[in-house]
């Protein structure tokens, strides 16, 4: 069993779930997703005396990235994010902003990341899983029992299809095939709303049918 903190910060105008995560015995820490106004996290980084060695981008849609700029400019830490989704980090028409009246513009990936790729923080390795459908470079991270899913599947839903470039029929595959593989005692770390885990949205997702 790995023992790890998990700070979980609900931001911005689309409540984006962003979690701050170190192992029990490191002060150095992983941050998945920026949303808008991410001083809350700044402030327990500093509250904690945490270093933010990595920040990484489940997906490259505005509401997750648009604290990356702030973020990196204040921490220093290295940007990560699935090579298919990093022209999103650039262009506020892929990442959507421009539609709601603001472009952001994120700066540019420090790695580009596929499947099985790992992310080593100390005692903590994070295993890729390439989960797309809500856009075509989705990412899960999975460390133990922990996957911080981003917006592929929530507690009793899934993610949005009706927007440019996802499918439904993908994002289906990469439930099952991913999400639904994993350990059934899995926690599961939604981009909005609530955890859950494996077994439950197995036993009870309607949007996920045999």
């Amino acid at each position: 069993m790995i023992f790890m903190k998990i700070y979980t910060f609900t931001l911005g105008s689309f409540a984006v779930n962003n979690y701050l995560v170190h192992a029990a015995d490191s002060l150095h820490a992983i941050l998945f997703d920026a949303a808008e106004d991410p001083d809350p996290i700044l402030e327990k980084i500093d509250e904690l005396g945490l270093k933010l060695k990595f920040l990484v981008n489940t997906h490259g849609h505005g509401d997750h990235i648009a604290g990356n700029k702030k973020i990196i400019a204040e921490t220093g830490a290295q940007l990560f994010i699935h090579a298919q989704d990093h022209p999103y980090l650039t262009d506020p028409y892929l990442n959507l902003s421009a539609y709601f009246g603001e472009e952001i513009i994120s700066p540019p990936a420090d790695r580009l990341l596929q499947e099985n790729d790992k992310i080593t923080l100390d005692t903590l390795e994070f295993r890729v899983l390439h989960t797309p459908g809500h856009t075509p470079g989705h990412i899960t991270l999975v460390c133990d029992n922990h996957a911080f899913v981003g917006d592929v599947i929530f507690q009793g839903s899934i993610g949005r299809t009706d927007l440019p470039r996802a499918s439904g029929q993908q994002l289906i595959q990469s439930i099952r095939q991913k999400i639904y593989t994993l350990p059934n005692q899995t926690i599961l770390y939604p981009g909005h709303g609530p955890t859950t885990t494996v077994q439950v949205e197995k036993e009870s997702n309607p949007f996920v049918s045999d």
